[in-house]
């Protein structure tokens, strides 16, 4: 069943979708009235929902029955990586948001060669977005994660002062085997902390921006014994941490 969400809070009335949702409703899903939809509501309730009307392209539907299922990680993940070349934010994007991310901060980094302009910061974030809240629908998540955007290193620490576990994911630390941050992490209870790792762009971290990060608490950890792609990276740590919540 498809799912959609809405920019209010739950209760037994009827609700109109946006033009984009109720165009995807009609002409790709073929929907009628009287079919059934999941919605989800901006306090985080889910209901089977019933097609009520259509008018004027507009999509309007009726909550009928609460769905109560545990899609969310129990700990609150942001990762923060420089933009990249190419799609492969978009990539991404929608891939950490079904692996359970709950936010996506982008910042620019010393050695950043793909960098967003400041004139069209806020078109970017809006195309990400919308790129989250598809692959949130298509997840079945509750959450749609939120994409955030730092313009240096600095701004990205000055607004994270107060995570439980500050990691930095650095390339150079694949082959050191004493180095057992994440395992440790890992293997003991950290539901309910918040997680904050920090990713390089594709040519890495700096000497000076390793000691910026490790000077404000941040720390090291690798990701295996092999050196990941910029975009592969988050999704291996996201991995990691579904497993240990929720298949281990």
């Amino acid at each position: 069943m498809q799912q959609y969400f809405v920019d209010d809070d739950f209760s037994f009335k009827n609700f109109d979708l946006s033009k984009d949702d109720s165009f995807h409703i009609i002409k790709v899903m073929r929907k009628k009235i009287g079919d059934k939809i999941f919605i989800v509501f901006s306090d985080k309730k889910k209901y089977v929902s019933e097609i009520k009307y259509c008018k004027n392209n507009i999509v309007t539907v009726f909550p009928v029955e609460e769905v109560i299922i545990k899609t969310e990680l129990e700990s609150k993940i942001k990762i923060a990586i420089p933009p990249l070349k190419n799609d492969k934010i978009d990539y991404l994007i929608q891939k950490s948001t079904e692996l359970g991310v709950d936010e996506i901060i982008l910042y620019n980094s010393q050695r950043s060669v793909s960098k967003i302009k400041n004139d069209k910061i806020q078109k970017k974030i809006s195309r990400y977005e919308k790129i989250s809240k598809e692959a949130a629908e298509q997840s079945k998540r509750i959450t749609i994660p939120k994409i955030i955007y730092y313009n240096s290193e600095v701004d990205l620490i000055e607004k994270n002062k107060n995570i439980t576990y500050k990691l930095l994911a650095y390339e150079n630390e694949a082959h050191n085997e004493k180095n057992r941050v994440l395992s440790k992490i890992l293997n003991n209870d950290f539901k309910n902390k918040d997680f904050l790792v920090v990713f390089g762009c594709e040519g890495g971290f700096s000497k000076e921006e390793i000691n910026l990060f490790i000077n404000n608490d941040y720390k090291l950890i690798g990701l295996g014994n092999r050196i990941l792609r910029a975009e592969t990276a988050p999704l291996l740590f996201l991995s990691c941490i579904v497993y240990f919540l929720e298949l281990n």
